[in-house]
């Protein structure tokens, strides 16, 4: 299954590594995790303007990604996650999302979200299958 991660998903990655994906791929299959290029360059506006903090995890985010996942170009729209919600909806893919806005909005499509509780994954919306 085709995971779509927003910013807000791969800035704590960098932070904190995630326990229990094994149980979710049990569940869903194999979970392959793929980053807009819109995303990507949110991640680039971070690492130039983001205090040093936020900047460094913005610049390890784009590493990681270069190397583990896979990149897709998706529509641009007025705001990051209309991109999101709207590709998520048309391809029928996974969602990995910190934002509870986004979270929201997505459940409310009915695209499975993943986000993240106490450093393990976890489904949002555990009874969309």
């Amino acid at each position: 299954m085709q995971v779509l991660c927003d910013t807000s998903f791969l800035m704590v990655l960098v932070e904190k590594p995630i326990k229990y994906i094994d149980r979710v791929e049990h569940e869903f299959g194999r979970l392959d995790f793929i980053v807009p290029g819109i995303v990507i360059d949110e991640l680039k506006r971070l690492a130039e303007k983001a205090g040093p903090k936020r900047a460094m995890m913005a610049k390890t985010a784009i590493q990681i990604i270069q190397t583990k996942f896979q990149k897709v170009q998706i529509p641009i729209a007025a705001h990051v996650d209309d991109a999101i919600v709207e590709y998520a909806t048309q391809n029928k893919c996974a969602v990995a999302t910190i934002d509870t806005n986004l979270r929201r909005r997505l459940i409310a499509n009915e695209v499975l979200v993943l986000t993240l509780s106490r450093d393990r994954l976890v489904v949002a919306n555990p009874n969309l299958k």
